[in-house]
């Protein structure tokens, strides 16, 4: 039988990529919006801004419960028989070692933006703390763990079962029936077929990528203003945008050669150096900062983490500044929209992995390695606030998030080793996320686990470009306007993404347990 992830639309012979309806659905409204900010960024950021507080009002309690819900369900199924279901099917064999796999996944999902936000979140929390700890009094020693608590909520447990859990269940099992490994794969079941694979499921591909691609641009380009502003304070630099533009051309070339050069390689290759320059910073930071009271607030933090979990997670999304639409259900619509995208991503490079040892390394394995990371930055500057204040905080008002991230690594012992490591991890974690989102779109819209390198080329050098345009939008240099309407947009492209993830929380558990019945009945 032929493979049916290279037919188009059940046809017998394979249309070529440029003529895919997906591709033309996916690049359209990112052109459209890109070309709107051209000729009137005032609208764009004011539709944006609209948008974001309309979709976050209506979605936002939404989107708290389905997140929580999602990664209870991700657990139960680990723990329970199904767990033990291989992805890909029984004789199917893991193509990448156990740590590669984790490198990867670690490197791939979320870590680029928990490296980029890890030194600057839990100190906006430490200066202001959250609703839920209102009682607790800001910059002093008990707003420590409070903060890093819930930098763990955004960055923890719900966000990675959020984004590779239940779709990577569906979608893996769907495509041991036969199914292609494309977002339209998760209506499989509860749609008629033709709905499936016509024009309804040409749309939840094309805006899969949408939301995904737009999650992955506004990041790009705030890393590449806050690079050119770190690296003009280097002698005989200085920001400018020659020198923004030549940052996203470098990030832009990086990720474009490793996603061109697939997974195995390119990919592959850039997490194992991420993990290793992280393990390095990490040792680094125990052994030249307060180690022990890193360890120790980690431990205490995290306690109150889980102890303070579903209220945090489920707080009043309401209020007159509304903290929780403006943190919380920001992140869960940004992390959203990366769902159907990075859950085929995971599928792909998850075969032969059991269901159990899926939810343990991405919903277990990585949040904790992220908190730890969030507590080894972030905790080393709030220590350093405390000893001294104003030694932060300055730095992350004047700079924003880049400058704290400076501050800190400047600091400590050897800041002219600390510094290059820290923002070369920021750049390759960012560069390895945008190589697989690049990978994960040209899947999607050829419908090809193996897409041509030229597809995988176009949407590596479209997330370049419009980063770079978009930096170029705005008459003052370091105009961020341009992002913030992106950044916003997330939100907004997220919304026909949320259908597509709520169903995986009836699908992957039914699919799951059928799955396994059948495989008991063929051993008896």
């Amino acid at each position: 039988m032929s493979d049916p992830t290279n037919l188009d639309d059940g046809s017998s012979t394979p249309r070529p990529w440029w003529r895919r309806p997906p591709l033309w659905i996916g690049a359209g409204p990112l052109l459209a919006f890109l070309v709107l900010a051209a000729v009137n960024l005032k609208l764009a950021q004011e539709f944006t801004s609209s948008g974001r507080a309309i979709v976050s009002n209506s979605l936002g309690s939404i989107w708290q419960w389905m997140v929580l819900v999602l990664f209870v369900i991700a657990v139960v199924m680990a723990i329970s028989p199904v767990g033990r279901l291989r992805l890909g099917g029984v004789d199917a064999k893991p193509s990448l070692k156990f740590f590669d796999w984790c490198a990867v996944l670690i490197c791939t999902l979320l870590a680029g933006g928990g490296v980029f936000w890890s030194a600057a979140e839990p100190l906006f929390h430490f200066r202001t703390p959250a609703p839920y700890f209102s009682n607790v009094e800001g910059s002093t020693a008990a707003a420590v763990d409070p903060s890093l608590a819930v930098s763990f909520l955004h960055w923890g447990f719900l966000a990675w079962a959020l984004v590779a859990t239940t779709v990577t269940i569906t979608l893996s099992i769907q495509e041991q029936r036969g199914e292609s490994l494309r977002p339209r794969t998760l209506l499989v079941g509860l749609l008629p077929h033709r709905w499936v694979e016509g024009p309804l499921g040409d749309l939840a591909d094309g805006l899969s990528v949408v939301a995904a691609i737009a999650g992955t641009v506004g990041p790009l380009g705030f890393l590449s203003l806050q690079l050119s502003n770190a690296a003009g304070m280097l002698p005989g630099l200085s920001d400018s945008a020659g020198l923004q533009s030549l940052v996203v051309i470098l990030l832009t070339a990086v990720f474009a050669t490793s996603t061109v050069s697939g997974i195995q390689r390119g990919i592959k290759w850039l997490s194992e150096v991420n993990v290793w320059l992280t393990l390095g910073l990490a040792a680094a930071l125990l052994l030249l900062g307060p180690g022990l009271w890193l360890i120790q607030h980690f431990a205490s933090s995290f306690t109150l983490y889980v102890r303070n979990l579903v209220p945090m997670a489920l707080a009043a999304n309401r209020g007159p500044d509304n903290w929780v639409n403006g943190w919380t259900v920001f992140y869960w619509g940004w992390f959203l929209g990366y769902a159907p995208l990075m859950g085929l991503f995971t599928a792909g490079v998850s075969r032969g992995r059991s269901l159990r040892e899926l939810v343990l390394a991405v919903a277990i394995l990585c949040p904790i390695v992220t908190n730890l990371w969030f507590t080894l930055l972030g905790g080393t500057g709030m220590q350093l606030e405390l000893s001294n204040p104003g030694a932060i905080t300055g730095p992350l008002a004047a700079s924003g998030e880049a400058g704290a991230l400076l501050a800190i690594l400047g600091q400590l012992p050897l800041p002219w080793l600390l510094i290059p490591v820290g923002l070369i991890l920021v750049v390759l974690f960012m560069a390895t996320s945008a190589d697989s989102m690049s990978y994960a779109a040209a899947m999607v819209v050829s419908a090809q686990r193996k897409p041509p390198a030229l597809l995988r080329l176009f949407w590596a050098l479209m997330i370049g470009s419009l980063t770079l345009v978009l930096l170029r939008i705005g008459t003052s240099l370091g105009d961020s306007t341009s992002i913030n309407a992106l950044q916003a947009f997330i939100v907004i492209s997220a919304v026909p993404v949320t259908p597509l993830v709520l169903i995986t929380l009836w699908t992957a558990p039914r699919l799951a347990w059928r799955e396994w019945k059948q495989r008991q009945q063929v051993q008896i």
